[in-house]
């Protein structure tokens, strides 16, 4: 999953285009009635678009002011952005990390929740939303967002690892916490973690052999031998 500070505006309207079209619109009026001298009345003045500036020129200032270190004076920019461009999911997303990193859980999830609803297969915001809602508790929805998040991009390994940790920290879902973790080090490759090859280990030697074991036949997964503590990337 990319850094927030990687998040390019794609598919922005230039702001030109925007007014343009919203000039074109003021301009469809039913023709003025003719007056008594039979010469056309004044067409009624277009109303005045106010300007919201470069919105391109917006992100990349506000994305400084997050490398300067000035994270209330960025979600402030990111948050003004939002409002004046609410068609555009890019500004929550960052708004929605900083107040993650700011250990504002709820205005977090009230912003990628935003951010998915005008961006459906915004992959990053479903991945942070599976971290907060399982840092609330709430593990059902953390895996539904998880699991969007890995159909919209199924090679993000850090998605997976989250996952798997959720199966087997919380859930006690060892087969398919091996499966994520299988995943992870594919796409991982070198650049994965060692420790998740020990949490391998310690589930498969947890789970019940498929030849005289009782909770095997029965269909019953036994518990892991342990659970890694929860080591969450954030994205």
């Amino acid at each position: 999953m990319n850094r927030c500070t990687d998040f390019q505006l794609k598919g922005w309207l230039p702001l030109a285009a925007a007014l343009l079209l919203s000039a074109c619109a003021s301009h469809l009026q039913k023709p003025a009635a003719p007056a008594v001298d039979n010469t056309a009345a004044a067409p009624a003045p277009a109303p005045q678009v106010p300007d919201k500036g470069d919105p391109e020129q917006r992100f990349q200032a506000a994305l400084q002011l997050m490398k300067d270190k000035k994270p209330q004076d960025a979600k402030d920019a990111f948050a003004a952005l939002a409002k004046d461009f609410p068609q555009y999911s890019g500004p929550l997303n960052d708004l929605g990390a900083l107040q993650a990193q700011g250990k504002q859980r709820d205005q977090a999830i009230g912003s990628f929740s935003r951010a998915v609803a005008i961006t459906p297969g915004n992959d990053f915001a479903w991945g942070w939303l599976g971290i907060l809602y399982r840092e609330g508790g709430d593990y059902g929805r953390a895996e539904q967002a998880y699991l969007k998040a890995i159909a919209l991009k199924p090679d993000n390994s850090v998605t997976r690892l989250n996952l798997g940790i959720l199966y087997d920290a919380y859930l006690r879902r060892p087969q398919d916490a091996l499966a994520q973790y299988r995943e992870y080090q594919r796409i991982a490759g070198k650049d994965g973690k060692p420790v998740v090859t020990a949490w391998i280990n310690e589930l498969q030697d947890g789970l019940p052999q498929a030849a005289g074991n009782p909770a095997a036949a029965a269909g019953q997964a036994a518990p892991t031998a342990s659970t890694p503590a929860p080591v969450e990337r954030k994205p």
